[in-house]
């Protein structure tokens, strides 16, 4: 079946439609402004002595034009081509796929089209998460350049994929998916649409995947061992499979009410989070925005989550990144996650409880994906100090994964879990042995 091809033209905007579950409070006394003056004049109170401590800048983060730009405006904005396809997953959800198909100052028809790349992102993200960093530290445009056929795709439910042939996202039944069904349905679909759309019926796919969007590559192998022999190899950027040991204290603590939180979401028929738009989110990049030294409390904050920084973070990024993340999914996919945490080493479906696994599966208890039918070549990266995806998770993955090829740990003590996508020197860190492991681009 042919897929529509949608035109470079049409574009979607970072603003969606707001549905039933991510509707804005009407009170007359919420607004931004309102939360934005209370939380600086607090902070402003309580923090001054420490400002008199720090020696970063106090002035402004400059805004960025790309914060409000969508992932086909960053591509053709740096000078790069730039095409989107809309791909029918077999579930009927309508993902929204971005190719960059040549390098900047490569004509169309100059030379055979490339080796096809896939990016996936991560949990929350979206295709933006690859195209934030400046062209000549970014891993997406500099394969571009290489000659690479490049495609970024966006899971159901994000920013960018927020559609279905039969259900509105105002609707529950849309949001009933995990990362389960990101790998079983939404993979397949963007690997054979690419393969067929690159128009070269021999070649391989290249797949890099970061944190979630290589727990969605194990699980399309699992579910589709067929898909093995279309991989010419794969990158797994920070791997989230086993996740026993994460070692963030603000997650170790939370995790254990997991269910009581997704309890509650149910109760209050809420089964989507976590969008951009959403009122905390403004406020968040308002407040942190205000100057270099806000912005480096607020991080600090948020490297309690993912791992210590160590100078590695471009505070520059902070609108853009604030601009597009987080891009949003399901209540069921955070809750998936931490199901797999509280499980101990394992890498395992959904759990839907004593009946609801027996219908699906089976069996009482969710029985563990078969990673021994993960057979495509596999190269595993890990940060010493990634509070999510540890080293001790990612060998254990690398101890059942049949075909790996290379375990590598990043050369530095202080790389946490988001360096692997916005550190400033990751061509040195990383992207040179990216560089020296992929096949030439034609």
């Amino acid at each position: 079946m042919t897929l529509p091809v949608m035109p470079v033209d049409a574009l979607r905007t970072n603003r969606q439609r707001r549905g039933l579950f991510n509707r804005k409070p009407s009170y007359s006394w919420f607004s931004d402004q309102w939360l934005s003056r209370a939380a600086n004049a607090l902070f402003d109170k309580n923090t001054s002595y420490l400002e008199m401590g720090q020696t970063r800048n106090k002035t402004p983060v400059p805004e960025d034009p790309e914060a409000r730009m969508t992932s086909i405006e960053i591509i053709t904005g740096r000078g790069y081509p730039a095409e989107t396809y809309s791909v029918v997953t077999e579930d009927g959800y309508i993902l929204e796929l971005h190719r960059i198909p040549h390098g900047k100052n490569s004509a169309a028809d100059s030379r055979p089209r490339g080796k096809p790349i896939l990016f996936q992102h991560g949990f929350l993200g979206s295709s933006a998460d690859w195209l934030i960093s400046p062209t000549d530290r970014n891993l997406a445009f500099q394969l571009a350049d290489l000659g690479y056929d490049i495609w970024i795709s966006n899971a159901r439910g994000n920013t960018y994929s927020r559609k279905h042939e039969r259900f509105d996202p105002s609707q529950e039944a849309f949001w009933n998916f995990s990362w389960d069904e990101m790998g079983k349905y939404d993979i397949p679909a963007v690997i054979q649409f690419i393969l067929a759309r690159n128009g070269r019926p021999e070649m391989k796919l290249i797949y890099i995947g970061y944190s979630m969007g290589a727990s969605m590559f194990f699980v399309a192998m699992v579910a589709h061992p067929e898909l093995n022999s279309k991989i010419e190899l794969m990158i797994a950027l920070a791997p989230a499979a086993s996740l026993a040991n994460i070692a963030s204290p603000v997650l170790r603590a939370i995790a254990p009410f997991g269910k009581h939180i997704e309890f509650l979401f149910r109760i209050a028929r809420v089964r989507n989070f976590m969008f951009n738009d959403m009122p905390f989110n403004r406020v968040r990049a308002m407040f942190c925005r205000k100057s270099y030294l806000r912005a480096a409390m607020c991080l600090n904050v948020l490297f309690l989550l993912v791992g210590h920084d160590n100078g590695h973070f471009d505070l520059n990024l902070l609108p853009v990144i604030d601009g597009h993340i987080p891009a949003g999914t399901s209540v069921r996919t955070l809750s998936h996650f931490v199901m797999n945490h509280l499980s101990g080493e394992n890498f395992s479906p959904y759990d839907y409880g004593l009946f609801g696994n027996i219908q699906r599966y089976g069996t009482p208890k969710r029985p563990p994906y078969d990673l021994s039918k993960v057979i495509a070549p596999v190269y595993l990266f890990y940060g010493a100090s990634d509070y999510l995806s540890t080293s001790k998770d990612v060998i254990w993955l690398s101890q059942r994964l049949p075909n790996v090829k290379q375990l590598i740990k990043i050369k530095d003590t202080h790389y946490n879990h988001f360096d692997f996508l916005w550190a400033k020197d990751n061509n040195r860190l990383i992207y040179s042995k990216i560089f020296s492991i992929l096949p030439p681009p034609t």
